[in-house]
Order: C-alpha cells, then sequence, then structure tokens
C-alpha cells in the first residue's frame, strides 16, 4: 500500500506539500498540485483514515440517528438530506442509523458512533434511560438535538415549533365547524408529544371548547397503531367529525380505517396532519397539513453541530424554527 512519502517522492516534493494538496489546507501552486495528483493516481494512494484519525484526533464523519426514513412520511428524509448537503460541502462523511424510537437501538448506534470516533452527532432522541447518551454528554462530545427537546440536558437543540403548527391546524378544523376534532399522536415522540397536546388545549380554549380526553390517543409509529387509534375514535359514543395525525404514516392507518366502514372524507369526517408530501397536491382525500421545514431543520442542525466541533465551549443554543400550514381544498 502506497504512502505518503511514496507520493512525495514520485512527485519529487516534500511530504508537507502531498498532505496540503491532499487536505487542502494551504495554497500549492497549480504546478505541484498537478504533479502530485499524478502521483496519488499513479501509486493509487488512499489516505490511511485510522492513522490520520489518530494523529488529529478528527475523523471528518458524523453519526445521526432518526426514528425511521420510510415511506410515505418524507420528513426524516428531508432532514437526513439537508444535514448531507451541509456534511458534503464540507468534506463530511455521514454515518445514518435507525432507532425506530427504540432507546436500545439508539444505545447500540451510539456505542457504534464512540468506537468509530465520529466528530459529532446529530440525534432524533429516543425515550428512555440511556447510559451511551449520558456518557456522550458527559464527555462534552459535539452533540445537536433534532426534532425532539430533551429534559434535562444543557445541549444544542434545532426543533420546530410543534405547539403552534398543532394549534394551527386544530383552528383549522375548529374554524370550519368542527366541534370533536380527535387527535392521534406518538406517544415515543417525548416534547413532540406535549407540545401537540399543549397545541390541542389552546386551540381549544380560544374556541371555547372544553377538553375532552378521551379524543387524543397516542401509540406507537406506525400504520397499524393509526388504525387501532382510529376504531378508538370511532367507537366513543360521540366520534370525532375531523381528525388530526401526527404524520402521515399514522394518516394511512386513518384512512384505511374509513375506507372499511364507509366513512367519506372529508363528506363525514374532515382529515388533518402534520408534515407535508408533494404527492399531496394529487392525493385523494384532500388532506390540510402542517408543514415543518424538514429540509431547513436538517441544514440548521448540521450547521450548528459544525460550529460546536469547532468551538466546544461555546453555551448551548436553542434554535425553534417556524411550520406553516397548507390547506388543501
Amino acid at each position: 500500500m502506497a504512502t505518503i512519502y511514496d507520493v512525495a517522492k514520485r512527485a519529487g516534493v516534500s511530504i508537507a506539500t502531498v498532505s496540503a494538496v491532499i487536505n487542502r489546507t494551504a495554497f500549492v501552486s497549480p504546478e505541484l498540485t498537478k504533479r502530485v495528483n499524478e502521483a496519488v493516481k499513479e501509486l493509487d494512494y488512499t489516505i490511511n483514515q485510522l492513522a490520520h484519525a489518530l494523529q488529529t484526533r478528527r475523523t471528518r464523519t458524523i453519526g445521526m440517528l432518526i426514528p425511521d426514513v420510510g415511506a410515505p412520511d418524507p420528513f426524516y428524509g428531508q432532514v437526513v438530506r439537508g444535514a448531507e448537503d451541509v456534511f458534503r460541502r464540507k468534506g463530511y462523511l455521514l454515518f445514518l442509523g435507525h432507532t425506530y424510537n427504540s432507546v436500545e437501538e439508539q444505545s447500540r448506534y451510539l456505542s457504534a458512533f464512540r468506537a468509530r470516533m465520529v466528530d459529532g452527532v446529530l440525534l432524533f432522541q429516543a425515550p428512555g434511560e440511556d447510559r451511551e447518551l449520558d456518557m456522550l454528554v458527559e464527555s462534552k462530545k459535539p452533540l445537536v438535538f433534532v426534532g425532539r427537546i430533551p429534559k434535562a440536558i444543557d445541549a444544542d437543540v434545532v426543533a420546530t415549533d410543534i405547539q403552534a403548527g398543532t394549534r394551527m391546524a386544530l383552528e383549522h378544523l375548529l374554524e370550519r365547524g368542527h366541534k370533536r376534532v380527535g387527535m392521534i399522536l406518538v406517544s415515543a415522540s417525548m416534547s413532540v408529544h406535549a407540545n401537540r397536546i399543549a397545541g390541542w388545549r389552546a386551540a381549544l380554549r380560544k374556541h371555547r371548547i372544553k377538553a375532552d380526553e378521551s379524543y387524543v390517543v397516542s401509540g406507537e409509529l406506525s400504520m397499524d397503531a393509526g388504525a387501532t387509534a382510529t376504531a378508538q375514535l370511532l367507537d366513543l359514543p360521540k366520534p370525532p367529525t375531523a381528525i388530526f395525525t401526527d404524520n402521515l404514516i399514522v394518516m394511512t392507518g386513518v384512512l384505511k380505517v374509513l375506507k372499511a366502514r364507509g366513512i367519506a372524507c372529508p363528506e363525514q369526517i374532515e382529515l388533518a396532519s402534520s408534515d407535508d408530501a408533494d404527492f399531496l397536491d394529487v392525493f385523494r382525500p384532500p388532506v390540510t397539513t402542517i408543514v415543518q421545514p424538514g429540509y431547513e431543520l436538517g441544514v440548521e442542525a448540521a450547521e450548528r453541530l459544525l460550529v460546536r466541533i469547532k468551538s466546544p465551549k461555546l453555551p448551548a443554543l436553542k434554535k425553534i424554527l417556524k411550520p406553516s400550514l397548507h390547506v388543501r381544498e
């Protein structure tokens, strides 16, 4: 395996010049750059990343954990794309893992990230006690919490205003004349769950409607959980005339039950959801959505993590992005 010494000898330059060309850490004349690049190509030279990391204490890699990038909800994919675009431009490689809201999976990945000496971590936190996360925080490893606001942890956070978004959706449905609005949430989404409840209560209070807890059902992040929750709402003595869902994955479970029971949507039950997707513009029935700026969330989180890597002693920053209402028909 060719070494940096071999490249320097072939190009007729110093090791420092080879390093400057490969790592782009200093200006090197076009002529010398060309000679180094030709030598790299001829010798099939690649950087020994392990040795480089041991020398610099930097691997130029980032670990990122999300619940699930799967369809039909594109939100997490948008966040990942925003983050990856930033890291790519800055010469970082992104390692992506799925926790499915399981703290055991989160712990397993964080341990793997630690073993691979990633320079920083972006995290949609899973609920539950996690010693690996505690160790990450205690070691002051560069870390940015994304989407979910942690409790009792002084760290950088980039999230969206879930309470405001939920309130917008509920007020939209209430202003359309609905008095009984059901809400289906993901119980494991931590601060998101609490803020959804707060937004629901605020919208009802504004319209002077008493909050009835029987209209709020929580479950897992899955279509089946959405279907089970919908059946529970429809079986109430006074079922809701409108339903708001936590995300598009849950929403598909709602539609599955409505279709099975022969309930017309939106004529008999109107539907709104958090998250948005282009396919919803041609989707039937039409679904009004709260648009979370997923791509911008990923960009902001990645940029903050790079700042944290460069300046680890800066005070923690909490940045909350604003959602918007997308009314369809």
